[in-house]
């Protein structure tokens, strides 16, 4: 009895699926418009923020006290990285010292300035010039300064701010910010 009450389940299901996937194949498909505008010059007053789903120019090697924009569909954040600093040595008598030779160290601010936005310290990755990738996990245990705070669906005027801290081999590499999984900007120490 059990085994007709399964065998009958899966073939529902499997009838089910074969009908869905033959109606999803039978939709009516849009015909897709390639075109080239005219005037390629927005129309209107330029806007104090990029268009959603751009950032603010050139965003990759920035200097410190640079200010990285990241616009789309819910609003904007803008990040600041002030500063980096190295510390070779553990920061706290009974934390461990970095594995790969420093603590690099950096001052980040991000607020929502349109919109909602959401702010987490480890959409952050430092990648050495040698391709070696850190995630600011090991550096958050290292008790060198004040974790910068996160936070998702934040509000116009949310901000967040603190360190972040990576374990790293040297000082030669950039400091990466991911939006959406996609590297936005980055910073040279």
């Amino acid at each position: 009895m059990l085994l007709l009450c399964c065998g009958g389940g899966i073939f529902a299901i499997y009838s089910g699926a074969k009908k869905t996937k033959d109606a999803i194949d039978n939709l009516p498909t849009p015909a897709v418009t390639y075109s080239n505008p005219v005037d390629d010059s927005p129309t209107g007053g330029t806007s104090a923020t990029p268009e959603p789903g751009k950032t603010d120019g050139e965003t990759f090697n920035m200097p410190s006290g640079d200010t990285l924009i990241v616009n789309d569909d819910d609003g904007t954040v803008e990040i600041t990285v002030g500063n980096f600093r190295t510390k070779d040595k553990a920061c706290q008598e009974f934390m461990p010292g970095p594995k790969n030779g420093m603590y690099l160290i950096a001052d980040v601010t991000a607020e929502v300035t349109k919109g909602t936005g959401s702010i987490n310290p480890f959409f952050f990755k430092w990648v050495g010039t040698d391709g070696a990738e850190e995630s600011g996990v090991g550096g958050a245990f290292s008790g060198c300064g004040k974790l910068m705070g996160s936070g998702n669906n934040l509000p116009t005027g949310s901000k967040r701010s603190g360190q972040l801290i990576f374990d790293v081999k040297d000082k030669n590499g950039t400091l990466e910010y991911e939006h959406h999984l996609r590297t936005a900007g980055s910073w040279k120490p």
